[in-house]
């Protein structure tokens, strides 16, 4: 479900034509987050730690507006929430994407992706919910603790899905620490609203 923005009463209006007028109004921020919390609670209670961080990302993302916010059709509309997509590895070395629908805790959402990886693995496609907007696509390089990101991308200026990735966890003196990066459409979002997601998350997961 979705209702239509008032662009004329919307306080990004200016903003939103700004950007419109840009042939790459893409950006993005990559920081490295803290899941010290995250990290024990998940092995106490033997959970994936990609299905933990995938499921407090989407609810952090959720409560935040622009997250839901897509350009449908010329229009800009408002989701009641979005759901995620994500890269799986295969075991011949190639990927393919994943659809994670939300949960209401945790447990129920690894029970569920676990069965979502298991399926998705061998339907081995890209064609998952590509009819889709009300999503978040995600990524997972646990090979590589990167410090930034690009990409690829067919330069589809009208494009507002936003896109994350997780990269691998790395010890940093006592904490263990994850790359973080989010890409974003300047049209839809700014980095606040970024910077809303990064503490948003951090919050949860120091409390899991």
């Amino acid at each position: 479900m979705f209702t239509e923005i008032d662009l004329e009463n919307w306080p990004r209006k200016s903003t939103y034509e700004f950007f419109t007028e840009f042939d790459d109004p893409f950006f993005d921020f990559t920081a490295n987050i803290d899941i010290t919390r995250l990290h024990k609670f998940v092995r106490a209670n033997d959970l994936s730690i990609s299905l933990s961080t995938l499921f407090y990302v989407m609810k952090a993302a959720n409560e935040i507006r622009e997250f839901r916010i897509r350009l449908l059709d010329g229009r800009l509309v408002e989701f009641d929430r979005v759901e995620a997509t994500q890269t799986i590895l295969n075991e011949d070395e190639t990927f393919s994407f994943a659809y994670f629908e939300s949960r209401p805790d945790v447990f129920a959402f690894n029970e569920n992706g676990q069965a979502a990886m298991d399926k998705y693995k061998r339907l081995k496609t890209f064609d998952v919910e590509s009819h889709r907007i009300d999503l978040i696509y995600f990524s997972v390089i646990p090979w590589i603790s990167f410090t930034s990101f690009k990409h690829a991308s067919r330069r589809d200026p009208t494009r507002t899905v936003p896109r994350i990735v997780f990269g691998k966890i790395f010890d940093d003196g006592p904490a263990k620490k994850i790359p973080f990066s989010v890409e974003a459409n300047h049209m839809i979002m700014d980095g606040f609203h970024v910077g809303k997601l990064f503490n948003r998350f951090q919050e949860l997961i120091e409390n899991p």
